[in-house]
Formats: structure tokens, sequence, C-alpha cells
């Protein structure tokens, strides 16, 4: 066995081990975390094959509770702890998924495993993979569809994408964004008749960009004629999944399953700002670096950097959104966050513009490559229409994108420093927030439970 494989798997022992013992903890100190108490009980009637049951609060699908059925049913191990242990379980997965990708993506030996350990201890990730939330799924599913998309498995890619969307219907956008890239990217291949290694590296230049998609609407015949019958079966699986989405819906009213009036649809532009300050409050040690580069971006830019602070400052100013979840839930860090600065003082949101533009500068210089701007394109459209719909202010939404985000970042000359001070951040934060966790208690009137802050 190579040492690397070797050292992976001691990494991943101690990760499962360490994991474990603070599951224990956590399962010790409390029985019922925040939206669990309506995950619980659905997961409890599913994992005994009571498939008729639903709680109208929960606005995901219920792909959680039928994974936890498959897993624990047969097995009669339907208590919270045992439920709980699914969301620990796919922790443990999600590290060798990760070890998987940037295996492929990354050159250092050591630094593969570093990187793969630091995605799975994402503070806030990390945190509810000890509760029974649908985050720590859902991100496996988003995982293993990535391999399997990259691999070229485009059969398997769609179903596992299509399960995806049953864990968290949002998923459709990131399924759609691979799926897309697939498609534009083969097309662009035959479009413009180069050799089947070119179309299988998977490449459109932002050179060709306008007369690509100008043919493609005046002679679209023409510009798939060279295109095989492979593709299009690959092609009909993403397109299958997305159809199905459609219609379900058309069937359900909207994308959220249960409690509509408090999950509505909005335009919510700080989202994406609330976005890139995650990105950059997490993956520091890889933004901070360029901090003379932007500096040196805006001097040459001035009027583009003017125009971009006016508009933010206004989407800041008439497009604030407060969800009412956001101020009513004092157990959750967001709730302090923003009444200590946001809600406090007038000044705040306006002030971190800057940083704002600093973490986009940095985003969209790791996503873009002119030689492949198809990526690009579908992520940042992708992701920006999924935030600017959200009302609520929930750092779950973020997972995804950002971990996506990390597996682009490639600063190779900082690379090993990089990760050490990730690992270092990420280490003394989840020791923070666990901490606040064990020692912080306080109670509600209608509950005879004590309550406790969590991410």
């Amino acid at each position: 066995m190579k040492p690397l494989n070797i050292f992976f798997i001691s990494v991943f022992a101690i990760y499962a081990t360490l994991s474990k013992i603070l599951f224990d903890k956590v399962y010790r100190t409390s029985n019922l975390i925040v939206d669990e108490e309506f995950h619980l009980p659905l997961g409890e009637e599913y994992c005994k094959f009571n498939f008729q049951v639903w709680d109208p609060k929960v606005t995901t699908l219920p792909g959680l509770y039928l994974i936890s059925s498959i897993l624990l049913g047969p097995l009669e191990l339907c208590s919270t702890y045992w439920l709980r242990a699914v969301s620990l379980l796919f922790s443990c997965v999600n590290l060798i998924l990760f070890y998987i990708i940037f295996s492929k993506i990354t050159a250092g030996g050591w630094q593969k495993v570093f990187s793969a350990l630091m995605m799975t201890l994402l503070p806030p990730l990390y945190f509810l993979a000890h509760i029974y939330y649908t985050d720590t799924v859902s991100l496996t599913t988003i995982l293993l569809f990535i391999i399997l998309h990259e691999k070229d498995y485009h059969y398997a890619a769609s179903i596992v994408g299509f399960c995806s969307i049953i864990c968290r219907q949002t998923n459709v956008v990131f399924v759609a964004i691979y799926g897309g890239k697939y498609i534009l990217t083969e097309l662009y291949g035959s479009w413009a008749q180069k050799s089947a290694p070119l179309r299988r590296a998977g490449r459109f230049p932002v050179k060709n960009l306008k007369a690509f998609l100008s043919d493609m609407l005046t002679k679209p015949l023409k510009s798939v004629a060279a295109t095989t019958i492979q593709f299009w079966l690959n092609a009909a699986c993403y397109i299958s999944v997305l159809i199905s989405f459609l219609i379900f819906l058309l069937i359900n009213g909207g994308i959220v399953v249960g409690d509509r009036s408090s999950h509505q649809m909005s335009i919510n532009v700080p989202q994406l700002f609330y976005f890139s300050l995650f990105c950059l409050v997490f993956g520091w040690p890889h933004f901070v670096g360029e901090v003379f580069n932007f500096l040196s971006f805006v001097k040459r830019h001035k009027l583009l950097i003017l125009l971009g602070a006016l508009l933010a400052f206004i989407a800041v100013h008439y497009n604030t959104v407060v969800h009412p979840y956001l101020l009513a839930d004092n157990r959750h860090f967001m709730f302090y966050i923003w009444i200590r600065f946001y809600g406090k003082y007038w000044w705040f949101r306006y002030a971190l513009i800057p940083i704002y533009m600093f973490s986009f500068y940095v985003i969209i210089k790791t996503l873009w490559d002119k030689k492949d701007v198809s990526f690009f394109i579908l992520f940042t459209f992708g992701v920006s229409v999924l935030l600017i719909s959200q009302s609520l202010l929930d750092l779950r939404y973020f997972f995804i994108p950002y971990i996506i985000i990390r597996f682009k970042m490639k600063n190779v000359d900082s690379a090993v420093f990089n990760v050490m001070l990730e690992f270092v951040t990420y280490v003394a934060m989840n020791l923070f927030t666990f901490n606040i966790f064990f020692t912080k208690t306080f109670y509600w009137s209608d509950s005879e439970y004590p309550q406790r802050i969590a991410w």
C-alpha cells in the first residue's frame, strides 16, 4: 500500500474516532437540537417503514428519512442516537469523497489529505454532522454526483443527481450547472469540429463564445450536426432530471414542500454579499494573498470599482431583507451576529461593502478560466439565482457553493502554508462553537428543556 494511502487511512481513523467521542457528548448533552423537533419524529416513522406520516413544517423532500429507513429500518435502530449517527456516518463518507476529488485536482501529496479533512471540518458543516439534519447527506450525494460526472459516468451521475434533489430541492441547481457544462462543452466541440481528444477535454474558450452562441441561435441544426448519439443519450440523462424537477414544481406549486408562508421566494441581492463574506471568513488563508493584487486592480479600474460600490450600496440600502426567523430564534450564531452588528449599527452593513468587493474579486479570479468559460457562466448564474431567491439568511445555503469554489483554489506557491492556516482556523472555530454549545444554556418559557446555541 502506498504511504499516502496509509496516511489517509490514519487521518480517517483519527477523524472517525474523535468525531464519535464528540458525537456521544453532543447526544448526552441534548436529545433535541433546533429543527430536530421536526426531523427526528419523521425519521423515526420512516425508519419503522411508516411512509404515510408527514409534518407540514418540514420544507425538504424526504431523502434523509428514506436513507434512514434503508440503513436503520431492517436493524430496528430507530432511536435518536442512531438517527443522528446517519449524519456522522455520511460525514465520514464525505471525507473519503473529498479525498477522491482533491486527489484529482491537487498536485501535493499530504496536502490532498489535509484539504479533504478541512472541507469535512468546515465548522458549520461539521457541527451538523452530529445532529439529524439533511445537510450532511445532501452533500454526500452532490460530491458523488461530481465524481461520477467528472469520470464521464453520466448515467450514474444523473441518477445520483436525482437522489440529491430528493434530499434537498435546491441541489437541482448543481445538477443543472454540471449537466449544462457537459452539454455546452460537447456542443462547442462539435461546432468547432475539433478532434475527439479535444472534445473530451471539455474546453469552451471565451474568444469563441460570441460566434458559438450566434450560430447556435441562427443555425442550430448545422451547429449540432457533428454530435454523436452517445452525446444525446448522456445529455438526455441530465435533461430528464431537470424535466422531472419542473414537473414536481408544477404539481407541488413551488419548490418548498411545507411551511410556504415562512419560506417564500424573494429578491434578496445582499445574500450574495453574505455569501462572499462566508467565503472570506472560512477561506481567508486562500484570500489574504490576493490583497495587493486587488489593490492594484482597484487602481487600474477606478470607475468599475466605483460603479460596483454604488450598486452594492443601493442593494444594501433598498434590498436588505430581515426574515422573521432570523430575529426570532436566539439559538443560532447568526441571530447574535445580526443583532450585535448588522442590526445595531446602521453604518456596519455599508462599511462591509469594500470587503464584499474584495471577496468577489478573489472568487471571480478563482473561477475564471478564459480557456473554458462554461463553468464560470453556469456557476455564477445558477448560484446567484439560488441565493438571491432566499429571504432567510441561513449559512447552510452557502456550504456547497463554497466547497465547489474551494475545489478551484490552486495557489501552488503558498498551498502548503494555506492549508495549515486553514487547519488551525477550523480546529479553533470548532472548539469555540462546541464549547459554547456545551456550556451556554438558557430557557424558553414554552419549553422545559434547556436551549443551546448552535450554527
